[in-house]
């Protein structure tokens, strides 16, 4: 299916929802620790946690284990 002159691969449509909501809460998350760190107030713990849920989201959606590697559609920006 062709969108906004783009061939959408319907197969990862659901991938691509997904990795966005993971990001748009790592986002979030990230902004709150960057918040706290201003502060000096945010704790190596938070950091570290992070630290694995950005590896855990590169694992399952941009370097899969399951191919191909690339799991969602990277958007070209209009």
């Amino acid at each position: 299916q062709l969108f906004n002159n783009q061939l959408i691969t319907v197969n990862f449509l659901v991938d691509d929802l997904r990795f966005y909501l993971e990001i748009d809460k790592f986002s979030r998350i990230a902004d709150a620790v960057e918040a706290l760190e201003a502060h000096n107030m945010a704790s190596e713990k938070e950091v570290a946690f992070l630290k694995r849920k950005a590896a855990i989201i590169r694992e399952l959606y941009l370097n899969s284990d399951i191919p191909p590697k690339l799991r969602v559609r990277c958007w070209d920006p209009p």
